[in-house]
């Protein structure tokens, strides 16, 4: 038996020689056959009120009549909404090459969906916890997929469109619970951090595997540097390290002794610029220390919390960084004089930013608790447009540009498929 098995009710011999004894209750006799009890008739609702059980809120509070009001008057400007899943969806990725979107949910499902027309084409069922990671790699040749719990797969997309099935499975990997995890922009590398604070570099298909050594604690964030060789993490311990992705060696580290350093800290996230071998790690109260690869050379408080980061392209002439909090402030700031530039203002009161990413060279594009999406010149502040359709959280988006095709999901359960007007300069 094992030891949560209960153990089993001993049987009774209902034998005739057993003696019964007859026990009169309240020394009042029995009831004759021919009795008859008065029995009242009582319906569940006068039961449950009065066993005060009745339940008095069923009406709606102020709170949420408005919230309900909210919802109704959101305009779904979406192509393609997909309702497949069945709990908040988190992930998300569109192969570079076909028309198909990856989505993870809290539903411990990753889904592959046809961005035309929402139709499923490949069920992901293996995961067995939220899953909270899902991204094509740069050439489209594989998908990745990552729960909370740190049960990682890799799919091999197949080489013709219509072949079914579209993806088989060709790795896997169980490491402890996954902070983040992303593809190298130009290898087919895996890239995983965890929250004791190992990172993991994997070579896809074979899993030949670096170990990126940890601090004890959670590696928060991580990034690729711009030339792809070096990799940028914080830990919630407040240490900052860059690591030579070839040789698995600290070649920059600001610990909490540093004067710039950051000491204990609840959230941080890092961006590195992809010009220059310039990077930023920015924490949650608004902390932002800027490095070299020789180590920091300035830090800024902004007047806002940080829940995220991002620097321009590349392309773009100037030298720009934007970041956002969850109380919903934007700030532009030009970081070669590391100097605030602009704000940008949300039109929606207490709607929080929750991701940020550049379109284009000036365009700025931000997710937020309400489900909307702002787009703003980073140049001046002005909004340059407002797309809606979810009614909560929006997690992640990710933006196609030659299609101008923006795929966002949300705390609804849904993703959906917008497209964006036309950015200009």
């Amino acid at each position: 038996m094992r030891d949560n098995t209960p153990p089993h009710h001993h049987d009774f011999d209902d034998g005739d020689d057993e003696i019964l004894e007859e026990i009169e209750l309240n020394g009042d006799p029995p009831l004759d056959d021919d009795d008859e009890l008065e029995m009242e008739e009582v319906t569940l609702a006068e039961l449950e009120a009065r066993l005060g059980m009745l339940e008095h809120d069923d009406e709606p509070d102020e709170e949420e009549i408005r919230d309900q009001e909210r919802i109704a008057a959101i305009k779904d400007e979406a192509t393609v909404t997909f309702s497949t899943h069945t709990a908040p969806v988190f992930a998300c990725s569109l192969h570079p090459k076909h028309s198909w979107a990856v989505t993870g949910s809290e539903d411990d499902r990753a889904l592959v969906w046809d961005t035309n027309t929402g139709e499923v084409l490949f069920k992901i069922t293996d995961h067995k916890d939220t899953v909270t990671e899902a991204h094509f790699s740069h050439d489209g040749t594989y998908l990745a997929t990552g729960d909370m719990s740190g049960e990682l797969l890799v799919f091999k997309v197949s080489e013709q469109q219509d072949e079914r099935p579209i993806m088989t499975k060709v790795w896997e990997y169980a490491m402890f619970d996954m902070a983040w995890m992303f593809w190298h922009r130009g290898a087919n590398v895996l890239i995983a951090g965890s929250d004791s604070g190992e990172v993991y570099v994997w070579r896809i298909p074979s899993g030949d595997c670096k170990i990126l050594a940890g601090q004890a604690s959670r590696c928060e964030s991580g990034a690729l540097t711009g030339d792809g060789k070096k990799l940028l993490t914080v830990y919630l311990n407040g240490a900052v390290k860059l690591w030579d992705l070839k040789t698995c060696q600290v070649l920059m580290e600001v610990n909490e002794q540093h004067p710039l350093g950051f000491g204990e800290i609840t959230h941080a996230v890092v961006a590195c610029d992809r010009e220059s071998p310039l990077y930023l790690c920015a924490e949650g109260n608004g902390k932002m220390l800027f490095c070299t690869n020789n180590g920091p050379v300035n830090s800024i408080q902004s007047e806002h919390g940080i829940e995220c980061v991002a620097f321009a392209p590349a392309s773009s002439d100037l030298k720009l960084l934007a970041c956002a909090s969850l109380e919903g402030q934007i700030s532009i700031w030009d970081y070669a004089k590391y100097s605030l530039r602009t704000s940008c203002e949300v039109p929606v009161p207490n709607d929080g930013v929750l991701c940020l990413k550049w379109l284009n060279d000036n365009t700025i594009l931000v997710g937020t608790s309400q489900g909307n999406l702002h787009a703003f010149d980073a140049r001046s502040g002005a909004l340059k447009f407002k797309l809606t359709g979810h009614h909560y959280h929006l997690y992640d988006f990710v933006y196609k540009p030659e299609e101008s095709l923006l795929l966002t999901v949300s705390e609804d359960t849904t993703a959906k498929i917008f497209k964006v007007p036309p950015l200009g300069d």
